[in-house]
């Protein structure tokens, strides 16, 4: 018997199943999270200021190898003044006051230590900015989880809402029947139990947004718009052949930094080495003084060459230190090669399989409306109980709710498939 209650119920259920792109929150685009997170982001500015050190760091491994001035002076009180006699008369030779002005010009000439330290620092600056590019991508796959799981949590809201208003337009239904003598109160009690499970799915599910919008917000440092529509969907085309998303190694940040800092430890553990080889400097010394004692000069210069060497237990033990520093860096990068070609593979496969789920969620949540509706017809002919209701309409629930979540993965693993193969997604949107 058509009713208005019938034809609501009929509505909330075809509802709940619309096609992929499906209500959602007004997002803004994730571009949007992901160049908000790139200034906002605590790992990223983390990043940034290592690499901002390291490129001190070399700096100061340059300046020691390159001439250096230095200036003092000096103002000397003497409790007593010193003279010695002399033909010409008293000579000065301590005085009560006395300034004096040094200007040194200090040159390296040969320090090999020093020289292969400037290429580790070189090195080691290299890897910081290859580890700022790996903390962006890292960062990125944050975002994109989070931002598709927000659009997935909000398109659930809105399936719980309609879940909850076909139990709702059941209820009403459940009471008119029951005042009309054809069920019993059983039946309106399992309706209300019915609405009171869809309130706390729907509770459920806006705890789910809070929490989403939430962690967006604290990645990016942008405010989530919640309200209105986006579009949630995916063509579910296949991705090209795994070889294509293998880069080679200095294309993935990740990589080129573990080389990097292995070659920069190398080089230090080369310079340990070559602290073993004798330094040849040279300094001049321009000393002025408003006392000219016994030399007769206000004025006077002195230059030096010095080669100098020193050696005892703890050089060896630093020599070994380093190469053990060196051991690790190399274990390391082949650590951090094995994870990236693993990661390029485990995301290949995720899509691929994530692919095949949404088909099968799409197919499921179809499948499962029509169920439903059938179900419904038969309740009102009288030739399917309550509880068979009951079961399709929540089969048709947890459908959909499988089909959301699972084309929100499918874009997400997407992102972070090239993300593991060392694209940027803001760059061209990572083809």
């Amino acid at each position: 018997m058509p009713s208005i209650h019938l034809r609501i119920l009929k509505y909330g259920l075809a509802a709940a199943v619309l096609a992929l792109a499906g209500r959602a929150s007004a997002l803004q685009p994730l571009e949007s999270f992901l160049r908000g997170a790139r200034d906002a982001s605590p790992d990223n500015a983390e990043a940034r200021a290592a690499r901002a050190q390291a490129s001190a760091g070399t700096q100061a491994a340059l300046g020691r190898a390159l001439p250096g001035v230095s200036l003092l002076g000096t103002y000397t009180r003497n409790q007593y003044e010193t003279r010695i006699p002399s033909a010409t008369g008293p000579v000065v030779v301590t005085p009560r006051d006395q300034l004096d002005g040094y200007a040194t010009v200090h040159v390296p000439l040969v320090d090999l230590a020093t020289f292969a330290r400037i290429g580790a620092a070189k090195a080691a600056s290299g890897a910081a900015a290859e580890q700022q590019d790996a903390t962006e991508l890292r960062v990125q796959s944050l975002v994109s989880r989070e931002y598709h799981q927000l659009v997935a949590s909000r398109a659930l809201v809105e399936a719980s809402r309609r879940a909850l208003d076909v139990s709702r337009a059941g209820l009403r239904i459940a009471e008119a029947r029951h005042g009309a003598g054809s069920t019993a109160l059983l039946d309106v009690d399992r309706a209300r139990a019915e609405v009171e499970r869809n309130v706390q799915q729907l509770a459920t599910a806006e705890l789910q947004v809070s929490l989403a919008a939430r962690a967006l917000r604290s990645l990016s440092g942008m405010e989530p718009e919640l309200e209105g529509e986006v579009a949630l969907g995916d063509d579910l085309h296949e991705e090209p052949p795994i070889e294509s998303f293998q880069a080679r190694d200095e294309d993935v940040p990740a990589i080129a930094s573990a080389v990097r800092a292995r070659v920069a430890e190398e080089r230090e553990a080369w310079a340990r080495r070559l602290v073993l080889v004798p330094s040849l400097s040279a300094s001049a010394t321009e000393h002025v003084t408003d006392y000219t004692g016994l030399a007769g000069h206000e004025r006077t210069w002195q230059a030096v060459v010095s080669l100098s060497w020193s050696f005892d237990l703890t050089t060896l033990a630093n020599m070994r230190a380093q190469d053990a520093v060196a051991d690790g860096a190399r274990a390391r990068e082949e650590r951090a090669r094995l994870a990236a070609h693993d990661d390029v593979h485990r995301a290949w496969m995720t899509v691929r399989t994530d692919i095949a789920r949404s088909r099968s969620a799409r197919v499921q949540a179809e499948v499962s409306q029509r169920a439903a509706g059938l179900a419904l017809e038969r309740y009102q002919a009288g030739a399917a109980d309550q509880l068979d209701l009951l079961q399709a309409q929540r089969d048709a629930f947890n459908a959909d709710a499988a089909r959301i979540q699972a084309d929100a993965e499918v874009s997400d693993a997407r992102a972070q498939l090239r993300l593991a193969a060392g694209r940027n997604l803001l760059d061209a949107r990572a083809p």
